[in-house]
């Protein structure tokens, strides 16, 4: 197509959408920079405090304690008044992506970016990933406001967004673009790819130039000289099961607590303040299982631990994040997780050198695969956790490793028969009375219809079926998943599609579609 000048282009609808993704971009590199820089600063200070207190600086003990029950208040009164802060984040954006939730867009990115330094920067163990990737959609869901774009449009946008949350967030702009895909559509057309690359590269580009920094991890990923081949798959096989298993039971229990949390008959003031009670204790006796956890990472990689020491470590990390996961403080799981991951590897090399004595630089290697295999059980997302790992360590010479663990973790969790973590926490976000649902167009409804085998519209691409007047295919659930339908998403048997019409032809599409969904071909 030839352009005559500079205002066709820009007026070209697909072009249009491609100048807003670089923009979003941007900002979102420049907000999650600010966020990180935040994080950082707090973290910091946080350490020095409870370094002090631990030497015995008793006063500094009775202001943290103040400073730590304000918090607690402010944090309950915010995720009471704006639930859409709450936790990661990702389950509130494919509320919205759906057109379940909506966003108060300004005020949430405000509080979202507030709430996760006060929660994160104080010491839970919580991550700065989700908050990230929110914060990308709600800059993403604002810039579609301003430039009036419409309900299309608005999913491309929100999906650069998330892209470049995670590319500002760990440095990782191939991983930020994988996670859209495998996490959050499941399905991929050039114009979303297009998008989410210019959000993602442009988030870097941001993250790069205030930063300056390249990879976050300086392990060694190539396989060690003591392992032959058959020993290292071997070992990498046995390894990706048994962190799967600790995967399933972090999951199952983090998602146990979070419901004897809010069944406790206490108010959330009061839950709150015994959480950072713990986290007060935590931080006096054992500083290096508080907060986020990256440089614990970086300590014992780098550093000689006992074999106790890290199971302590390990056990100890595990309890305190899924206490932390209890109140929904604005955190996420993408860092807790890499680290509960590197300390299960970094046990399980200890291990094998431990048995034999011809066994020897094995912790790093299988630091680096925990990580990815334990995001892969906790998130179910594989290609992620391998990208990510990738662009993290900066080396690609363990490739083959990293497949398989994540593989052999994935079908692992998939046979133990446990939910995707963000699944589960989207579903019960939907029980929430106080989100802000998205209100529909005057007399709208939404009706839902099954999917049988060898109907009309079992294996049809949404872009092929003519749809009824006034209807509009906006959700389709298969198994555990929600999918956002697009014109070559393809229709399949057990799925249940979600319809959006007119009340007054609500009575009349309903056995229309239902008809196209349950009746053979044959008939």
């Amino acid at each position: 197509m030839k352009f005559d000048n500079l205002d066709q282009i820009i007026k070209n609808k697909n072009m249009k959408l491609y100048l807003l993704s670089i923009l979003i971009g941007l900002l979102t590199g420049l907000v999650v920079v600010a966020y990180r820089i935040s994080l950082t600063s707090m973290t910091n200070l946080r350490i020095d405090t409870f370094s002090k207190i631990a030497s015995g600086d008793l006063n500094l003990l009775g202001i943290t304690v103040i400073t730590f029950i304000l918090i607690a208040i402010l944090l309950n009164r915010l995720i009471s008044k704006y639930p859409m802060i709450k936790g990661s984040g990702i389950p509130q954006i494919k509320g919205v992506l759906l057109m379940q939730f909506e966003y108060n867009w300004i005020k949430e990115l405000i509080y979202k970016f507030i709430g996760g330094v006060l929660s994160v920067g104080s010491g839970l163990s919580l991550g700065r990933g989700g908050p990230s990737i929110q914060l990308g959609s709600q800059i993403a869901y604002g810039v579609r406001k301003i430039f009036k774009g419409s309900n299309v449009n608005e999913k491309f946008l929100i999906s650069s967004g998330i892209s470049a949350g995670l590319s500002a967030a760990f440095s990782s702009p191939l991983a930020g673009i994988i996670f859209t895909i495998e996490e959050i559509h499941k399905y991929l057309t050039p114009v979303l790819l297009i998008c989410i690359s210019l959000a993602s590269v442009s988030a870097q580009v941001v993250t790069q130039f205030i930063l300056g920094e390249g990879r976050l991890f300086d392990f060694q990923g190539i396989i060690p000289n003591s392992l032959s081949q058959f020993e290292n798959f071997t070992f990498v096989f046995i390894f990706a099961i048994l962190i799967s298993i600790l995967g399933v039971f972090f999951t199952t229990n983090l998602l146990k607590f979070q419901e004897f949390y809010l069944q406790l008959k206490f108010t959330p003031l009061f839950k709150s303040l015994v959480i950072f009670a713990v986290s007060i204790t935590v931080g006096i006796f054992i500083l290096d299982v508080q907060g986020v956890g990256y440089k614990l990472i970086l300590k014992t990689g780098h550093e000689t631990f006992s074999f106790k020491l890290i199971a302590g470590l390990l056990l100890g990390k595990l309890i305190f994040t899924i206490l932390s996961n209890g109140p929904g403080f604005p955190g996420g799981l993408f860092l807790p997780s890499l680290v509960l991951g590197a300390l299960t590897g970094n046990l399980f090399g200890l291990g094998l050198e431990n048995l034999s004595n011809g066994y020897e630089n094995l912790q790093q290697y299988f630091m680096v695969l925990g990580m990815a295999a334990f995001f892969t059980a906790v998130m179910r997302t594989p290609l992620t956790g391998n990208i990510l790992l990738l662009e993290m360590t900066g080396s690609f010479d363990y490739l083959s490793s990293l497949i398989l663990v994540t593989m052999v973790s994935y079908i692992t969790t998939e046979l133990m028969g446990i939910r995707p973590i963000t699944s589960v926490l989207y579903e019960n976000l939907e029980k929430n009375k106080d989100i802000h649902r998205k209100e529909l167009s005057k007399n709208s409804t939404i009706f839902s219809s099954p999917i049988l085998g060898g109907s009309w519209l079992d294996e049809m691409e949404v872009s092929k079926v003519k749809w009824p007047h006034d209807s509009l295919l906006i959700k389709i659930k298969r198994e555990s998943y929600d999918i956002i339908p697009k014109g070559n998403t393809k229709i399949l048997s057990g799925d249940i599609l979600f319809i959006l019409t007119t009340e007054a032809r609500e009575k009349e599409l309903k056995p229309v579609i239902f008809d196209l969904g349950t009746r053979s071909r044959s008939d």
